[in-house]
Parts: C-alpha cells; structure tokens; sequence
C-alpha cells in the first residue's frame, strides 16, 4: 500500500510540474486543462441559478463542493501533523541531547556522527521528517484550487455581476473584514495546542497569514473575496475538528509511542572510536614520567654492573 502512494505520489507532482510549467495565465497549461473545465461548469452554474445574484451563488456552490471533497483528506493531514508534534514533543528530551553533542563535537567528524544521529532519531523512532504532512495531498490541491481560482478570476460575466449589491469585479471592504476575522479565527484555533516553547517562533507567522490573506482579498476582486470567505469557513471547520479530537490523539500517542532508541544509544554507535592509528599515536605519545630528570648517578652505576658482568663473563 505504501509503495502504491509513493507511485501515485510521484505521478500526481509530475502531473503538477508539467501544468505549472506551462504558464499560468489564460494561455497556460493549468487553465487549459483544469481552470477552462472549471469555468465552464460555473458558467453552466450561474444559468441554471439564474439572476442578478448567479455569478456569486455559483463561485460559492463550486467552493462548497471542491472542499466537501477535500474535507475528509485535509482532515486525516491535520490528524497525521499532530500526531507527529505530539511525537516529537515527546522526543524534543533526545534532540536537546544530539543538539548538545553537535555544539560540543571538537571535529567535523563528530560533528557529522552528531548530525547522523539526529536523523537516526526520526527513523528509528518512526517520526516523520516533514512533519505528518502528506505529499500527495499538497500536489492534489494545488491544481485543483489553482484552477478553481484562475476559473473565478476569468469568469465570463464577472465585470457586470453583482451578489446582494456587492460588485463582484471591484474589492470589497466587507469582504475582506469576514476574511479576516474567518483566518483570526483558525491562527486562534491552531496555536490553543502548540508548546509555549515554540509559540514564539510560529506565533507572528501565525498571525501574519490571516493579514495577508485579507490583504490579498482588499487588492484583488469581490468574487475572489467570495471564494476565500467560503474557503475559509472549511479551513476554521478542519482546525475545529483537529481542536476537538487533540485530547484523544494525545491519549493515543501517550499509550502507543515508545521511544525506541534514545539519543545516548545512538550517539554511541555514531560518534567515532579510537582506531588503529589512533591507537598507535597514543602508544607513542610521550609519558609524564618520561619528562622527569633522570638521576645520573643511577644511570652511571646501571651502566658500571652491566660493563662489569660483560667483563666477568668475558674472563670466564
């Protein structure tokens, strides 16, 4: 099963590379094949709603239906990405070792034994280096939504509709102020679980995303703005969700994760050993004692009874 998601993996980016390569405007690639189909089936939409309010109802339809369908999937990836924190929080002990071990090695060699071991620490304890976050699933969506949001920007009809007086075609104010509030909402969501330790490194970023997004929607148009109001109700309903079920997944790591080869294991089986030449320099290294004055006297009277035993077998 594994090896069929790494091969599904791998077509799914080749996939995304070879749309994303080929433009992304009107004549790309990824509006061709993905943007175009999804233009067409809003257009078709908007007929059958009919109305002055057409155009808004299906860009909101449309959002509502792609992320119903990646829902379940963006769920499992929050579950799988807490699942590695909380793993890792209980190894963070073990990294704290290696990091100490880095910042002490005298040698590049030591230094590289240190940096082995760390990487054995995620493998041997079968913690995930990315984080929980699923490749496939990031390659999934991005043509999806990509071309989801190429399809509303270009929508045939957009300079004229409006939904509930609200221009479509122009930046809205409110808009962006609900976008706001709706991302506000998810950062708060997101960082209720995250260690004190590490909530001021993530926390400004946290906090900076749902600006950008609001400000992004502020500049660009209202049927933009539409599209990541309703996004982002689905994203503040998965953080919801991961917030409700973080005590049971902690439960789960705390029953089932065993740490199963510490820092001090690996760092002795990494870090380098006295070898042959190493061993050959420390025999010929000279001694403390060798550096005392010899008694001269001692040496003269040494010499005198091995000269005089010589002689004495000599006249034998």
């Amino acid at each position: 099963m594994k090896q069929l998601k790494r091969y599904a993996t791998v077509l799914v980016v080749l996939f995304d590379i070879y749309l994303f390569t080929g433009g992304y405007g009107t004549h790309g690639r990824i509006y061709k094949l993905v943007a175009k189909p999804i233009a067409n089936l809003l257009l078709d939409l908007s007929n059958a709603i009919g109305g002055v309010n057409a155009i808004g109802w299906a860009i909101i339809i449309l959002t509502v239906i792609f992320r119903l369908i990646l829902l379940p999937i963006m769920v499992n990836q929050s579950k799988n990405t807490t699942i590695s924190q909380l793993k890792m929080q209980k190894l963070r002990p073990e990294f704290e070792k290696v990091q100490a071990a880095t910042k002490s090695a005298k040698t590049q060699q030591e230094q590289q034994a240190a940096s082995m071991a760390s990487m054995a620490l995620y493998r041997e304890n079968n913690v995930s280096l990315t984080g929980g976050v699923s490749w496939f699933t990031m390659a999934l969506q991005m043509p999806i939504f990509s071309g989801l949001y190429l399809a509303i920007m270009h929508a045939n009809g957009l300079k004229t509709a409006t939904f509930f007086g609200f221009e479509l075609s122009s930046p809205q104010i409110l808009f962006s102020i609900i976008v706001l509030i709706i991302y506000v909402g998810q950062a708060y969501l997101s960082q209720l679980h995250v260690p004190e330790t590490q909530k001021k490194q993530m926390g400004m970023l946290m906090w900076m995303m749902p600006i950008m997004i609001a400000g992004f929607t502020f500049v660009s148009s209202g049927a933009l703005g539409l599209y990541f109001m309703v996004g982002g109700i689905f994203v503040l309903i998965q953080s919801l969700i991961n917030h409700l079920y973080y005590d049971k997944l902690k439960a789960q790591v705390d029953k089932d994760f065993v740490i199963k080869k510490t820092a001090d294991d690996l760092l002795k089986q990494t870090m380098p050993t006295a070898g042959p030449a190493q061993t050959a320099q420390n025999t010929n290294r000279v001694r403390p004692e060798d550096l005392r004055p010899r008694d001269v006297t001692e040496e003269s009277n040494e010499s005198t009874g091995r000269n005089a035993g010589k002689q004495h077998r000599s006249n034998d």
